[in-house]
């Protein structure tokens, strides 16, 4: 049976008393990285040895697998370091962080030497502990321009996808005073692995942060994303040094992604939810599963998260659907659904409705569309938001069509995961059974970082200042620059 959604919660997770032995361990790998410039294409090579080193210390399989990136100085090449350690059944439990940086003038402590050197203590934590399912420990580059090496991995491995039972991303993990877990609706019983400390922190929803996790959202795997609430202040900047850091913090995060790897690799609770079934003439979706799991919806390709059965109803024409429930061990059931609905001849949601009485908020004006044209998402991910005044006093339920698939009740902010492509969004405000309110989207999605980004590391006054004292053709760029850079790029992007 599935749970409704939960609208996006802030709760929290605060340093817990740590060993001395760890936050100094912690200290000096974050140290060891912030010495290395790390930056792909350019100079990363020393720190990808120092990291396949510790696994390779620590007795774990090692792979690394070299990838292409642009520079402004030419094509280069970087490389995932990966651990493996294999489980004594099915299933694999991915814990990660890219270990490269910004720019050539930024040291990358919180960002993200801290993640790194996090997985390297899990990894030495676990190193000697029998599990069933096996734990890959990957070590991304190329996160800072455009998420390369998660989406190179994932291609290169597509035939892992279905054994993933879970990843735990690590970004930024000591700055501030207390983590945040982040995760989709349809993924948040990984929450539930997540070892309870005096305040505990999850959001559910999308932050504000992008990041490698992303990767197996796009392909709907279930993943998380630990990262502090230090603040952009020093990020990016050659100020993101270890001083800054609250190394308890990050010893906390060890200790809570330690436990929950062990929770979710080390079960023996292997069985998977049995689900059944069917599509409806009229199109309605209707399945039940075996235990209580969380269940969401996969049609045509776009992830719809959890929706009850008979919630959706789908138009005429064919469609594949796939219903997946999870249980709190992270085993998935799947069934597979094929339907060609016929024409009844209903009307389209919009027939014969003015806009008005709701609102999709981030609808382009007329304005906006003769000027910058349709809207285009660089992320598949799209929050179906809506305002409508007076909803609860009235009585009224919303129900949203996406690409003419009717979700009753919708609830505002409901995040889809896109294939890639056009769609079109509509809402109707309904109350006694008529139509009283209307409005209507088309937008354009495309996969993450479509066009590639070319990573800069030449043309600053950081640079002309080192080339006097460093023979390399290659050198230092000011982070500001590059961030201004990147940023107009993804405005423009936007824009498009």
């Amino acid at each position: 049976m599935s749970a409704d959604p939960p609208s996006p919660r802030i709760v929290g997770l605060s340093a817990a008393p740590t060993r001395a032995d760890d936050v100094d361990s912690l200290a000096g790998t974050i140290g060891v990285l912030t010495d290395y410039r790390r930056v792909p294409g350019l100079d990363d090579g020393p720190a990808a040895d120092y990291i396949a080193g510790r696994l390779e210390e620590y007795g774990y399989d090692i792979q690394q697998e070299t990838f292409a990136v642009e520079t402004d100085a030419g094509p280069g090449a970087t490389r995932n370091v990966v651990g493996i350690k294999k489980g004594a059944g099915q299933g694999t439990v991915v814990v990660c962080a890219h270990y490269d940086v910004y720019g050539p003038d930024c040291p990358g402590a919180d960002d993200n030497a801290a993640g790194v050197a996090v997985m390297l203590e899990v990894a030495r934590a676990l190193r000697t502990e029998s599990l069933n399912r096996s734990v890959c420990f990957i070590a991304f580059s190329g996160e800072e321009v455009g998420l390369l090496g998660s989406a190179d991995w994932l291609e290169r491995h597509a035939n892992l996808r279905e054994e993933i039972v879970a990843a735990v991303n690590l970004d930024c993990v000591a700055r501030g005073d207390e983590l945040r877990v982040e995760t989709l609706p349809q993924y948040r019983w990984m929450l539930n692995a997540v070892p309870e400390f005096p305040a505990s922190n999850h959001q559910i929803g999308l932050g504000l942060l992008g990041g490698d996790y992303r990767r197996f959202w796009e392909y709907h795997i279930p993943a998380v994303q630990i990262t502090d609430n230090g603040g952009y202040v020093l990020r990016h900047t050659r100020n993101d040094t270890p001083e800054t850091l609250n190394f308890p913090l990050a010893a906390s995060c060890t200790e809570a992604v330690t436990g929950m790897v062990r929770t979710l690799a080390a079960t023996d609770d292997t069985t998977s939810p049995a689900v059944e079934g069917s599509v409806d003439e009229d199109g309605t979706i209707r399945y039940a599963v075996s235990e209580p799991s969380i269940t969401h919806l996969i049609v045509d390709g776009t992830d719809f998260g959890p929706l009850a059965s008979g919630q959706v109803t789908l138009p005429a024409g064919q469609h594949t659907v796939r219903v997946i429930a999870y249980d709190a061990a992270g085993n998935r059931g799947v069934l597979d659904l094929e339907a060609d609905v016929p024409d009844t001849g209903r009307d389209a949601p919009g027939s014969g409705h003015r806009p008005g009485g709701v609102s999709i908020p981030w609808k382009r004006t007329e304005e906006d569309l003769k000027k910058y044209g349709m809207q285009h998402y660089v992320t598949p991910f799209v929050s179906l938001s809506y305002d409508c005044p007076g909803e609860e006093e009235t009585g009224t339920r919303i129900d949203g069509y996406v690409d003419g698939i009717r979700i009753i009740g919708l609830e505002e902010g409901h995040i889809v995961v896109h294939a890639p492509g056009n769609h079109r969004y509509e809402v109707a405000a309904v109350a006694a059974g008529t139509v009283v309110g209307y409005d209507e989207t088309a937008y354009l999605v495309g996969r993450m970082y479509d066009n590639p980004m070319t990573h800069y590391i030449r043309d600053s006054s950081v640079q002309e200042e080192t080339i006097r004292e460093d023979p390399l053709p290659l050198v230092p760029v000011a982070c500001v620059l590059a961030a201004s850079l990147l940023a107009i790029g993804y405005l423009f992007s936007r824009r498009r």
